[in-house]
Protein backbone atom coordinates (compact mmCIF):
# COMPACT_ATOMS: atom_id res chain seq x y z
CA UNK A 1 0.00 0.00 0.00
CA UNK A 2 1.29 3.61 -0.55
CA UNK A 3 2.68 5.76 1.96
CA UNK A 4 0.33 8.63 2.45
CA UNK A 5 3.57 10.84 2.99
CA UNK A 6 4.54 9.99 -0.78
CA UNK A 7 0.68 10.67 -1.75
CA UNK A 8 1.16 13.82 -0.22
CA UNK A 9 4.59 14.57 -1.59
CA UNK A 10 3.49 13.63 -5.43
CA UNK A 11 0.30 16.16 -4.80
CA UNK A 12 2.18 19.26 -3.81
CA UNK A 13 4.50 18.98 -6.44
CA UNK A 14 2.02 19.17 -9.15
CA UNK A 15 0.25 21.45 -7.49
CA UNK A 16 3.74 23.88 -6.70
CA UNK A 17 4.20 23.92 -10.30
CA UNK A 18 0.51 24.45 -11.59
CA UNK A 19 0.33 27.73 -8.69
CA UNK A 20 -2.62 28.24 -7.47
CA UNK A 21 -4.62 26.97 -10.19
CA UNK A 22 -3.99 23.56 -9.70
CA UNK A 23 -3.66 21.00 -12.49
CA UNK A 24 -6.04 20.05 -15.08
CA UNK A 25 -3.90 17.73 -17.06
CA UNK A 26 -1.47 15.70 -15.77
CA UNK A 27 1.45 12.89 -16.31
CA UNK A 28 0.59 9.66 -14.77
CA UNK A 29 4.00 7.80 -14.44
CA UNK A 30 3.11 4.19 -13.60
CA UNK A 31 4.47 1.46 -11.32
CA UNK A 32 5.76 -0.79 -13.89
CA UNK A 33 4.70 -3.29 -16.55
CA UNK A 34 2.25 -5.34 -15.44
CA UNK A 35 2.34 -8.60 -16.33
CA UNK A 36 5.37 -8.03 -18.20
CA UNK A 37 7.21 -7.14 -15.28
CA UNK A 38 8.87 -10.60 -13.91
CA UNK A 39 8.37 -12.16 -17.37
CA UNK A 40 11.41 -14.07 -18.89
CA UNK A 41 13.24 -11.59 -21.25
CA UNK A 42 12.72 -13.61 -24.73
CA UNK A 43 9.00 -12.56 -23.56
CA UNK A 44 9.83 -9.20 -22.84
CA UNK A 45 11.65 -8.69 -26.28
CA UNK A 46 9.25 -10.39 -28.32
CA UNK A 47 6.65 -8.06 -26.53
CA UNK A 48 8.53 -4.71 -27.16
CA UNK A 49 9.12 -5.82 -30.71
CA UNK A 50 5.69 -5.99 -31.08
CA UNK A 51 4.92 -2.29 -30.91
CA UNK A 52 7.16 -1.39 -33.43
CA UNK A 53 6.40 -1.75 -37.16
CA UNK A 54 8.82 -3.59 -39.96
CA UNK A 55 9.94 -0.42 -41.44
CA UNK A 56 10.99 0.90 -37.81
CA UNK A 57 12.85 -2.07 -37.03
CA UNK A 58 14.35 -2.34 -40.20
CA UNK A 59 15.63 1.63 -39.71
CA UNK A 60 17.17 0.49 -36.09
CA UNK A 61 18.43 -2.37 -36.84
CA UNK A 62 21.04 -0.50 -40.28
CA UNK A 63 21.21 2.56 -37.92
CA UNK A 64 22.64 0.55 -34.87
CA UNK A 65 19.88 -0.03 -32.44
CA UNK A 66 18.51 -3.66 -33.68
CA UNK A 67 17.38 -4.65 -30.16
CA UNK A 68 14.46 -3.05 -28.49
CA UNK A 69 14.65 -0.49 -25.50
CA UNK A 70 13.00 -1.31 -21.99
CA UNK A 71 11.06 1.69 -22.96
CA UNK A 72 9.76 0.10 -26.09
CA UNK A 73 7.86 -1.92 -23.79
CA UNK A 74 3.83 -1.35 -23.98
CA UNK A 75 2.21 0.23 -21.48
CA UNK A 76 -0.08 -1.99 -19.43
CA UNK A 77 -3.71 -1.44 -20.79
CA UNK A 78 -5.07 -2.64 -17.63
CA UNK A 79 -3.66 0.29 -16.08
CA UNK A 80 -5.06 2.64 -18.64
CA UNK A 81 -8.29 0.94 -18.37
CA UNK A 82 -8.39 1.71 -14.53
CA UNK A 83 -7.95 5.40 -15.38
CA UNK A 84 -10.96 5.73 -18.12
CA UNK A 85 -13.03 3.21 -15.66
CA UNK A 86 -12.85 5.68 -12.48
CA UNK A 87 -13.76 8.78 -15.10
CA UNK A 88 -10.42 10.22 -15.40
CA UNK A 89 -10.00 11.31 -19.71
CA UNK A 90 -6.74 9.66 -21.14
CA UNK A 91 -5.68 11.71 -24.16
CA UNK A 92 -2.27 10.06 -24.89
CA UNK A 93 -0.61 7.15 -23.86
CA UNK A 94 3.66 6.88 -23.80
CA UNK A 95 5.57 3.51 -23.75
CA UNK A 96 8.65 5.80 -23.65
CA UNK A 97 7.82 7.69 -20.11
CA UNK A 98 5.32 4.55 -19.44
CA UNK A 99 3.01 6.71 -18.67
CA UNK A 100 -0.59 8.29 -19.93
CA UNK A 101 -1.52 12.31 -19.63
CA UNK A 102 -4.86 12.41 -18.12
CA UNK A 103 -7.17 15.47 -17.37
CA UNK A 104 -8.02 15.50 -13.65
CA UNK A 105 -10.12 18.08 -11.66
CA UNK A 106 -7.82 19.27 -8.88
CA UNK A 107 -9.58 17.82 -5.92
CA UNK A 108 -9.50 14.41 -7.43
CA UNK A 109 -5.23 14.59 -7.52
CA UNK A 110 -4.86 13.17 -4.39
CA UNK A 111 -6.81 10.19 -5.56
CA UNK A 112 -4.68 9.74 -8.78
CA UNK A 113 -1.86 9.83 -7.20
CA UNK A 114 -2.58 7.25 -4.49
CA UNK A 115 -3.87 4.54 -6.83
CA UNK A 116 -1.22 1.69 -6.27
CA UNK A 117 -0.24 1.41 -10.11
CA UNK A 118 1.05 4.67 -10.35
CA UNK A 119 4.69 5.72 -9.23
CA UNK A 120 3.73 9.34 -9.26
CA UNK A 121 2.15 12.36 -11.23
CA UNK A 122 3.37 15.41 -12.95
CA UNK A 123 2.37 18.43 -14.58
CA UNK A 124 1.93 18.18 -18.28
CA UNK A 125 3.91 21.67 -19.26
CA UNK A 126 1.74 24.08 -21.54
CA UNK A 127 3.43 26.38 -23.27
CA UNK A 128 3.29 28.89 -26.66
CA UNK A 129 5.40 28.10 -29.70
CA UNK A 130 8.08 30.56 -30.87
CA UNK A 131 6.40 31.15 -34.27
CA UNK A 132 5.19 34.71 -33.58
CA UNK A 133 7.87 36.12 -35.69
CA UNK A 134 7.38 34.40 -38.85
CA UNK A 135 3.44 35.07 -39.27
CA UNK A 136 4.25 38.67 -38.27
CA UNK A 137 6.48 39.19 -41.09
CA UNK A 138 4.84 36.79 -44.20
CA UNK A 139 3.31 38.66 -47.27
CA UNK A 140 2.11 37.48 -50.43
CA UNK A 141 5.07 38.30 -53.11
CA UNK A 142 3.93 36.54 -56.45
CA UNK A 143 1.83 34.25 -58.14
CA UNK A 144 2.61 30.87 -59.39
CA UNK A 145 3.72 30.69 -63.03
CA UNK A 146 2.03 28.85 -65.29
CA UNK A 147 3.57 25.26 -66.11
CA UNK A 148 5.29 24.12 -69.49
CA UNK A 149 2.84 22.51 -71.58
CA UNK A 150 5.04 19.85 -72.33
CA UNK A 151 8.31 18.16 -71.59
CA UNK A 152 9.74 19.94 -74.46
CA UNK A 153 8.59 23.54 -73.48
CA UNK A 154 10.06 22.29 -69.76
CA UNK A 155 13.52 21.57 -71.13
CA UNK A 156 13.50 24.70 -73.39
CA UNK A 157 12.88 26.79 -70.28
CA UNK A 158 15.63 24.88 -68.23
CA UNK A 159 13.14 23.74 -65.81
CA UNK A 160 14.18 20.00 -66.34
CA UNK A 161 17.58 20.34 -64.88
CA UNK A 162 17.95 19.73 -60.93
CA UNK A 163 20.93 22.15 -60.04
CA UNK A 164 20.13 24.77 -62.43
CA UNK A 165 18.87 27.77 -60.96
CA UNK A 166 16.14 28.19 -63.56
CA UNK A 167 14.87 24.94 -61.94
CA UNK A 168 13.94 26.81 -58.70
CA UNK A 169 12.35 30.14 -59.15
CA UNK A 170 11.78 31.71 -56.49
CA UNK A 171 13.36 29.17 -53.62
CA UNK A 172 16.61 29.00 -56.15
CA UNK A 173 18.61 31.24 -53.41
CA UNK A 174 17.71 29.22 -50.03
CA UNK A 175 18.27 26.09 -52.36
CA UNK A 176 21.89 27.43 -52.99
CA UNK A 177 23.18 28.96 -49.80
CA UNK A 178 23.30 25.65 -48.09
CA UNK A 179 24.29 23.46 -51.42
CA UNK A 180 20.85 21.21 -51.91
CA UNK A 181 20.76 22.78 -55.40
CA UNK A 182 24.34 19.91 -55.72
CA UNK A 183 22.96 17.37 -54.32
CA UNK A 184 19.81 17.65 -56.91
CA UNK A 185 22.18 17.59 -59.54
CA UNK A 186 24.06 14.23 -58.21
CA UNK A 187 20.32 13.13 -58.18
CA UNK A 188 19.61 13.38 -54.88
CA UNK A 189 16.49 14.41 -53.84
CA UNK A 190 15.51 12.29 -50.62
CA UNK A 191 13.36 9.72 -52.53
CA UNK A 192 13.24 6.67 -49.96
CA UNK A 193 13.56 8.74 -46.87
CA UNK A 194 10.51 9.12 -44.71
CA UNK A 195 10.12 12.95 -43.33
CA UNK A 196 7.80 13.44 -40.08
CA UNK A 197 6.71 17.20 -40.37
CA UNK A 198 5.24 17.99 -36.67
CA UNK A 199 3.88 21.14 -36.72
CA UNK A 200 0.24 22.87 -36.41
CA UNK A 201 -1.52 21.73 -39.29
CA UNK A 202 -1.11 21.55 -42.91
CA UNK A 203 -3.23 22.68 -45.79
CA UNK A 204 -1.89 20.18 -48.87
CA UNK A 205 -3.92 22.03 -51.57
CA UNK A 206 -1.29 24.33 -53.44
CA UNK A 207 0.28 23.48 -56.51
CA UNK A 208 3.44 23.24 -55.42
CA UNK A 209 2.23 19.60 -53.26
CA UNK A 210 0.41 17.95 -56.30
CA UNK A 211 3.45 15.42 -56.13
CA UNK A 212 3.57 15.15 -52.57
CA UNK A 213 3.83 11.37 -50.94
CA UNK A 214 2.02 11.85 -47.84
CA UNK A 215 1.70 8.12 -46.12
CA UNK A 216 0.08 9.21 -42.66
CA UNK A 217 -1.86 11.90 -41.53
CA UNK A 218 -2.56 12.55 -37.47
CA UNK A 219 -3.87 15.63 -35.16
CA UNK A 220 -2.89 14.98 -31.85
CA UNK A 221 -4.77 17.44 -30.53
CA UNK A 222 -8.47 16.39 -31.83
CA UNK A 223 -7.56 12.88 -31.85
CA UNK A 224 -8.27 12.53 -35.87
CA UNK A 225 -6.05 12.27 -39.16
CA UNK A 226 -7.43 15.74 -40.47
CA UNK A 227 -4.04 17.69 -40.13
CA UNK A 228 -5.95 20.73 -42.35
CA UNK A 229 -8.55 23.35 -40.75
CA UNK A 230 -11.78 21.85 -40.23
CA UNK A 231 -14.32 24.08 -39.73
CA UNK A 232 -15.82 25.04 -36.36
CA UNK A 233 -12.66 22.92 -34.62
CA UNK A 234 -9.95 24.82 -35.71
CA UNK A 235 -8.70 28.90 -35.17
CA UNK A 236 -8.29 30.60 -38.29
CA UNK A 237 -4.69 30.29 -39.60
CA UNK A 238 -3.92 26.84 -37.18
CA UNK A 239 -2.45 25.39 -40.81
CA UNK A 240 -0.70 28.19 -41.99
CA UNK A 241 2.86 27.73 -40.30
CA UNK A 242 3.13 23.97 -40.97
CA UNK A 243 1.95 24.66 -44.65
CA UNK A 244 4.77 26.87 -45.12
CA UNK A 245 7.51 24.70 -43.11
CA UNK A 246 6.35 21.77 -45.21
CA UNK A 247 7.08 23.63 -48.56
CA UNK A 248 10.91 24.45 -47.55
CA UNK A 249 11.51 21.08 -47.78
CA UNK A 250 8.69 19.38 -50.37
CA UNK A 251 7.55 21.87 -52.71
CA UNK A 252 8.37 20.79 -56.36
CA UNK A 253 6.87 22.93 -59.04
CA UNK A 254 10.08 23.45 -61.67
CA UNK A 255 10.21 26.90 -62.06
CA UNK A 256 8.32 28.18 -59.19
CA UNK A 257 9.61 26.50 -56.38
CA UNK A 258 11.34 23.65 -55.08
CA UNK A 259 11.85 22.14 -51.58
CA UNK A 260 14.93 20.39 -50.09
CA UNK A 261 14.24 16.71 -50.51
CA UNK A 262 10.94 17.14 -52.78
CA UNK A 263 10.83 13.37 -53.94
CA UNK A 264 10.74 12.32 -49.99
CA UNK A 265 7.84 10.75 -48.25
CA UNK A 266 6.10 12.29 -45.33
CA UNK A 267 3.94 11.92 -42.42
CA UNK A 268 2.14 14.89 -40.92
CA UNK A 269 1.50 15.25 -37.38
CA UNK A 270 -0.57 18.55 -36.14
CA UNK A 271 0.15 19.01 -32.66
CA UNK A 272 -0.23 22.15 -31.83
CA UNK A 273 -3.25 25.26 -30.85
CA UNK A 274 -1.97 28.58 -32.50
CA UNK A 275 -4.23 31.53 -30.52
CA UNK A 276 -1.44 32.60 -27.40
CA UNK A 277 -4.01 32.27 -24.89
CA UNK A 278 -4.51 28.95 -25.75
CA UNK A 279 -1.92 26.95 -23.79
CA UNK A 280 -0.10 24.34 -25.95
CA UNK A 281 0.65 20.90 -24.07
CA UNK A 282 3.95 19.51 -25.06
CA UNK A 283 2.57 15.66 -24.49
CA UNK A 284 1.15 15.97 -28.21
CA UNK A 285 5.08 16.73 -29.40
CA UNK A 286 5.53 13.67 -27.17
CA UNK A 287 3.01 11.29 -28.95
CA UNK A 288 3.83 12.31 -32.29
CA UNK A 289 7.90 11.63 -31.66
CA UNK A 290 6.50 7.94 -30.60
CA UNK A 291 4.15 7.77 -33.56
CA UNK A 292 6.81 9.10 -35.87
CA UNK A 293 9.11 6.59 -34.75
CA UNK A 294 6.09 3.45 -34.84
CA UNK A 295 5.60 4.42 -38.59
CA UNK A 296 10.06 4.09 -39.44
CA UNK A 297 10.65 7.63 -40.00
CA UNK A 298 13.80 8.43 -40.79
CA UNK A 299 14.05 12.09 -40.11
CA UNK A 300 11.71 14.38 -37.85
CA UNK A 301 11.53 18.31 -38.62
CA UNK A 302 9.97 20.22 -36.26
CA UNK A 303 9.69 24.24 -35.97
CA UNK A 304 8.29 24.16 -32.37
CA UNK A 305 9.78 25.32 -29.85
CA UNK A 306 8.62 25.57 -25.95
CA UNK A 307 9.98 28.38 -23.32
CA UNK A 308 6.92 30.61 -22.34
CA UNK A 309 4.03 28.86 -20.66
CA UNK A 310 0.72 31.06 -19.72
CA UNK A 311 -0.05 32.63 -16.55
CA UNK A 312 -0.06 31.85 -13.92
CA UNK A 313 2.01 28.37 -14.92
CA UNK A 314 5.81 28.55 -14.59
CA UNK A 315 7.98 29.26 -17.22
CA UNK A 316 11.27 27.32 -17.69
CA UNK A 317 14.49 29.17 -17.47
CA UNK A 318 17.33 29.28 -19.38
CA UNK A 319 18.99 26.61 -16.48
CA UNK A 320 16.39 24.01 -18.01
CA UNK A 321 17.76 24.16 -21.08
CA UNK A 322 20.54 21.56 -20.29
CA UNK A 323 19.54 18.32 -22.44
CA UNK A 324 17.90 16.40 -20.33
CA UNK A 325 14.93 18.43 -18.51
CA UNK A 326 11.70 19.03 -20.41
CA UNK A 327 9.06 16.57 -21.75
CA UNK A 328 10.07 17.22 -25.91
CA UNK A 329 13.91 17.55 -25.42
CA UNK A 330 13.76 14.06 -23.81
CA UNK A 331 11.72 12.64 -26.97
CA UNK A 332 13.71 14.16 -29.36
CA UNK A 333 16.63 12.10 -27.72
CA UNK A 334 14.80 9.27 -27.69
CA UNK A 335 13.76 9.68 -31.24
CA UNK A 336 17.47 10.09 -31.90
CA UNK A 337 18.24 6.94 -30.04
CA UNK A 338 16.24 4.63 -32.01
CA UNK A 339 17.78 5.75 -35.30
CA UNK A 340 15.77 8.85 -36.30
CA UNK A 341 17.52 12.34 -37.34
CA UNK A 342 15.59 15.31 -35.61
CA UNK A 343 16.06 18.73 -36.69
CA UNK A 344 14.58 21.27 -34.77
CA UNK A 345 14.21 25.33 -34.41
CA UNK A 346 16.71 27.10 -32.97
CA UNK A 347 14.30 29.60 -31.83
CA UNK A 348 13.30 33.32 -32.65
CA UNK A 349 14.53 35.13 -29.49
CA UNK A 350 17.87 37.00 -30.37
CA UNK A 351 16.51 39.77 -28.69
CA UNK A 352 14.08 39.19 -26.49
CA UNK A 353 14.82 39.03 -23.29
CA UNK A 354 15.09 35.31 -23.16
CA UNK A 355 17.73 35.45 -26.08
CA UNK A 356 18.41 31.82 -25.81
CA UNK A 357 17.57 28.18 -27.82
CA UNK A 358 14.29 27.06 -26.96
CA UNK A 359 13.44 23.33 -26.05
CA UNK A 360 13.92 20.34 -27.70
CA UNK A 361 16.81 22.10 -29.57
CA UNK A 362 18.63 21.81 -26.21
CA UNK A 363 18.63 18.62 -26.81
CA UNK A 364 22.47 16.96 -27.32
CA UNK A 365 21.99 14.28 -30.18
CA UNK A 366 18.88 16.43 -32.48
CA UNK A 367 20.30 19.13 -34.60
CA UNK A 368 19.20 22.62 -34.19
CA UNK A 369 19.09 25.22 -36.85
CA UNK A 370 19.62 28.98 -36.59
CA UNK A 371 18.80 31.07 -39.51
CA UNK A 372 20.70 33.45 -41.55
CA UNK A 373 19.50 35.84 -44.38
CA UNK A 374 20.77 35.05 -48.43
CA UNK A 375 24.04 36.19 -47.98
CA UNK A 376 24.74 33.55 -45.00
CA UNK A 377 25.43 36.56 -42.42
CA UNK A 378 23.19 35.18 -39.27
CA UNK A 379 20.11 36.73 -38.46
CA UNK A 380 19.40 39.08 -35.73
CA UNK A 381 16.42 37.46 -34.32
CA UNK A 382 18.24 33.67 -34.45
CA UNK A 383 18.98 32.54 -30.63
CA UNK A 384 21.68 32.29 -29.09
CA UNK A 385 23.44 29.19 -27.57
CA UNK A 386 24.94 27.33 -26.17
CA UNK A 387 22.81 25.37 -23.99
CA UNK A 388 22.66 25.92 -20.06
CA UNK A 389 25.56 22.75 -19.93
CA UNK A 390 28.00 24.53 -22.34
CA UNK A 391 27.50 22.65 -25.58
CA UNK A 392 27.48 24.66 -29.27
CA UNK A 393 24.14 25.54 -30.04
CA UNK A 394 22.54 26.02 -32.73
CA UNK A 395 24.57 23.69 -34.20
CA UNK A 396 24.12 24.85 -38.26
CA UNK A 397 22.28 27.37 -39.58
CA UNK A 398 20.01 27.86 -43.13
CA UNK A 399 18.52 30.79 -45.11
CA UNK A 400 15.73 31.59 -42.85
CA UNK A 401 15.47 35.67 -43.69
CA UNK A 402 13.05 36.13 -46.58
CA UNK A 403 12.26 32.91 -47.15
CA UNK A 404 9.94 32.00 -50.20
CA UNK A 405 7.38 29.89 -48.89
CA UNK A 406 3.86 28.33 -50.51
CA UNK A 407 1.38 30.82 -49.21
CA UNK A 408 -0.74 29.05 -46.48
CA UNK A 409 -4.22 30.90 -47.99
CA UNK A 410 -3.67 30.29 -51.47
CA UNK A 411 -3.25 27.28 -54.17
CA UNK A 412 -0.89 29.42 -56.40
CA UNK A 413 0.34 32.54 -54.72
CA UNK A 414 3.84 32.22 -52.82
CA UNK A 415 5.11 34.41 -49.69
CA UNK A 416 8.48 35.61 -48.08
CA UNK A 417 8.70 35.11 -44.36
CA UNK A 418 11.31 34.90 -41.87
CA UNK A 419 12.59 32.69 -38.48
CA UNK A 420 14.57 29.52 -37.86
CA UNK A 421 11.17 27.99 -38.52
CA UNK A 422 12.09 27.81 -42.31
CA UNK A 423 15.66 27.15 -42.05
CA UNK A 424 14.67 24.15 -40.31
CA UNK A 425 12.98 22.35 -42.60
CA UNK A 426 15.71 23.16 -45.26
CA UNK A 427 18.24 21.61 -43.27
CA UNK A 428 15.72 18.19 -42.32
CA UNK A 429 15.84 18.14 -46.71
CA UNK A 430 19.49 17.81 -46.39
CA UNK A 431 19.81 15.47 -43.66
CA UNK A 432 17.20 13.39 -46.21
CA UNK A 433 19.44 13.28 -48.81
CA UNK A 434 22.50 11.94 -46.59
CA UNK A 435 20.31 9.69 -45.48
CA UNK A 436 19.29 8.42 -49.14
CA UNK A 437 23.05 8.46 -49.87
CA UNK A 438 24.40 6.75 -46.88
CA UNK A 439 21.82 4.67 -45.47
CA UNK A 440 23.50 3.01 -42.57
CA UNK A 441 24.50 6.55 -41.24
CA UNK A 442 23.56 7.11 -37.80
CA UNK A 443 21.79 10.09 -36.67
CA UNK A 444 24.96 11.26 -34.71
CA UNK A 445 26.85 10.57 -37.84
CA UNK A 446 24.56 12.81 -39.93
CA UNK A 447 24.02 15.45 -37.23
CA UNK A 448 28.29 15.15 -37.81
CA UNK A 449 28.68 15.79 -40.87
CA UNK A 450 26.81 18.66 -40.82
CA UNK A 451 28.90 20.17 -38.11
CA UNK A 452 32.35 18.82 -39.46
CA UNK A 453 31.95 20.86 -43.00
CA UNK A 454 29.79 23.42 -41.95
CA UNK A 455 31.42 27.32 -43.01
CA UNK A 456 33.06 27.64 -39.17
CA UNK A 457 33.38 24.16 -38.11
CA UNK A 458 36.84 24.93 -36.57
CA UNK A 459 35.67 28.13 -34.60
CA UNK A 460 32.29 27.58 -33.38
CA UNK A 461 30.50 30.49 -31.61
CA UNK A 462 26.75 31.00 -29.74
CA UNK A 463 25.23 32.78 -32.42
CA UNK A 464 26.49 31.01 -35.91
CA UNK A 465 27.30 27.84 -33.97
CA UNK A 466 29.79 25.87 -36.42
CA UNK A 467 28.06 27.70 -39.12
CA UNK A 468 26.34 27.31 -42.63
CA UNK A 469 25.45 24.08 -43.52
CA UNK A 470 27.26 22.67 -47.09
CA UNK A 471 25.47 19.85 -48.83
CA UNK A 472 27.74 18.79 -50.66
CA UNK A 473 30.85 18.73 -48.50
CA UNK A 474 28.61 17.00 -45.65
CA UNK A 475 27.73 14.69 -48.54
CA UNK A 476 31.92 13.50 -48.55
CA UNK A 477 32.37 13.92 -45.30
CA UNK A 478 33.74 10.66 -43.43
CA UNK A 479 32.68 9.23 -40.39
CA UNK A 480 35.27 10.12 -37.65
CA UNK A 481 37.68 7.79 -36.67
CA UNK A 482 39.66 9.58 -33.74
CA UNK A 483 38.32 6.49 -31.46
CA UNK A 484 39.51 3.96 -33.99
CA UNK A 485 42.42 3.07 -31.42
CA UNK A 486 40.75 3.47 -28.17
CA UNK A 487 39.58 0.32 -26.09
CA UNK A 488 36.11 0.38 -27.32
CA UNK A 489 33.75 1.46 -24.70
CA UNK A 490 36.29 3.38 -22.42
CA UNK A 491 36.02 6.95 -21.83
CA UNK A 492 38.69 9.02 -24.16
CA UNK A 493 40.20 12.36 -25.09
CA UNK A 494 41.59 12.65 -28.66
CA UNK A 495 43.06 16.05 -30.19
CA UNK A 496 42.16 16.42 -33.56
CA UNK A 497 44.44 19.15 -34.31
CA UNK A 498 45.69 21.14 -35.36
CA UNK A 499 48.86 20.98 -33.36
CA UNK A 500 50.31 23.87 -32.10
CA UNK A 501 47.77 25.73 -31.49
CA UNK A 502 48.69 29.00 -34.12
CA UNK A 503 47.15 32.30 -32.97
CA UNK A 504 44.00 33.16 -33.86
CA UNK A 505 43.10 29.56 -35.02
CA UNK A 506 40.89 27.18 -32.64
CA UNK A 507 41.91 23.74 -31.68
CA UNK A 508 39.10 20.84 -32.00
CA UNK A 509 38.95 17.57 -29.59
CA UNK A 510 36.61 14.87 -28.91
CA UNK A 511 35.66 13.41 -25.49
CA UNK A 512 33.95 10.31 -24.79
CA UNK A 513 32.72 9.45 -21.02
CA UNK A 514 32.70 6.45 -19.48
CA UNK A 515 30.68 3.72 -18.63
CA UNK A 516 28.68 5.29 -15.93
CA UNK A 517 26.26 8.95 -16.42
CA UNK A 518 27.13 11.50 -14.20
CA UNK A 519 28.86 15.10 -13.75
CA UNK A 520 31.25 15.84 -15.64
CA UNK A 521 33.72 18.91 -16.50
CA UNK A 522 36.00 20.50 -19.12
CA UNK A 523 38.78 22.52 -18.69
CA UNK A 524 41.79 24.10 -19.85
CA UNK A 525 44.96 24.11 -17.19
CA UNK A 526 47.97 26.32 -17.59
CA UNK A 527 51.46 24.43 -16.48
CA UNK A 528 51.18 25.57 -13.17
CA UNK A 529 47.65 24.21 -12.55
CA UNK A 530 45.57 27.22 -12.12
CA UNK A 531 42.20 26.72 -14.36
CA UNK A 532 42.33 29.22 -17.79
CA UNK A 533 39.00 28.44 -19.35
CA UNK A 534 36.01 26.06 -18.26
CA UNK A 535 34.70 24.44 -21.71
CA UNK A 536 32.12 22.23 -20.43
CA UNK A 537 29.98 21.43 -16.68
CA UNK A 538 27.67 19.19 -16.80
CA UNK A 539 26.28 15.74 -16.73
CA UNK A 540 27.10 13.24 -19.10
CA UNK A 541 25.43 9.71 -20.33
CA UNK A 542 27.82 6.87 -20.34
CA UNK A 543 29.50 6.49 -24.01
CA UNK A 544 28.41 9.86 -25.26
CA UNK A 545 30.37 11.58 -26.99
CA UNK A 546 30.76 15.10 -27.79
CA UNK A 547 32.96 17.80 -29.92
CA UNK A 548 34.32 20.89 -28.28
CA UNK A 549 36.79 23.71 -29.27
CA UNK A 550 39.20 26.05 -27.29
CA UNK A 551 39.88 29.82 -29.46
CA UNK A 552 43.19 29.95 -27.20
CA UNK A 553 41.40 32.55 -24.96
CA UNK A 554 40.57 32.82 -21.49
CA UNK A 555 37.81 32.77 -18.97
CA UNK A 556 36.97 36.85 -20.04
CA UNK A 557 37.90 36.48 -23.32
CA UNK A 558 41.09 37.86 -23.91
CA UNK A 559 44.06 35.88 -25.51
CA UNK A 560 46.01 33.31 -22.95
CA UNK A 561 49.89 34.14 -23.18
CA UNK A 562 51.91 31.43 -25.32
CA UNK A 563 53.19 28.51 -23.86
CA UNK A 564 51.97 24.94 -22.18
CA UNK A 565 48.56 24.12 -21.61
CA UNK A 566 46.57 20.94 -20.49
CA UNK A 567 43.08 20.07 -21.04
CA UNK A 568 41.99 17.81 -18.23
CA UNK A 569 38.51 15.99 -18.61
CA UNK A 570 37.04 14.56 -15.44
CA UNK A 571 33.73 12.15 -15.33
CA UNK A 572 32.79 9.26 -13.23
CA UNK A 573 35.64 7.18 -12.79
CA UNK A 574 37.65 9.09 -15.48
CA UNK A 575 40.95 11.35 -15.39
CA UNK A 576 42.19 11.93 -18.36
CA UNK A 577 44.39 14.98 -19.89
CA UNK A 578 45.90 16.22 -22.74
CA UNK A 579 49.28 18.67 -23.60
CA UNK A 580 49.18 21.22 -26.12
CA UNK A 581 51.37 24.22 -26.51
CA UNK A 582 49.67 27.52 -27.45
CA UNK A 583 52.03 29.68 -30.01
Amino acid sequence: MKHAWAVALALASVLLARGTAGADVVWVRFADHGDLEHAPAAQCRAAARATISARALERRARRGAAEPFANDLPVEPRYVSALTSRGFQVRVVSRWLNAASVEAAPERLAELAGLPFVSRIEPVERSRADSDLERATTEVVRAAAPRPASAAAAAAAGLDQPGDAAFYGASAAQNALIESDRLHARGLSGAGILVTMIDTGFRETHEVFDSLQVVARRDFVHGDTVVANEAGQDDAGQDYHGTETLSVVGAYEPGVLVGTAFRATFALAKVEVVTSETPVEMDWWQAAAEWADSLGADVISSSLGYTTFDAPFPSYTYGDMDGRTTVVTRAAAEAARRGIVVVTAQGNEGLTPWRYLIAPADADTVCAVGATDSTGRVAFFSSYGPSADGRVKPDVCAMGVSTTLASPASDVNLTLASGTSFSTPAVAGVAAMLLEAHPEWTPFDVLQALRATASQFAAPDTHFGYGLARAEAALAWTPSTVFAETVPGAAALVMVGPLPVMSGRSIAFWARAGTADGPASLGVFDARGRKVRELFAGSLRAGSERLFSWDGSDGGGARARAGVYFIRFEAPGVHLGRRLVLL
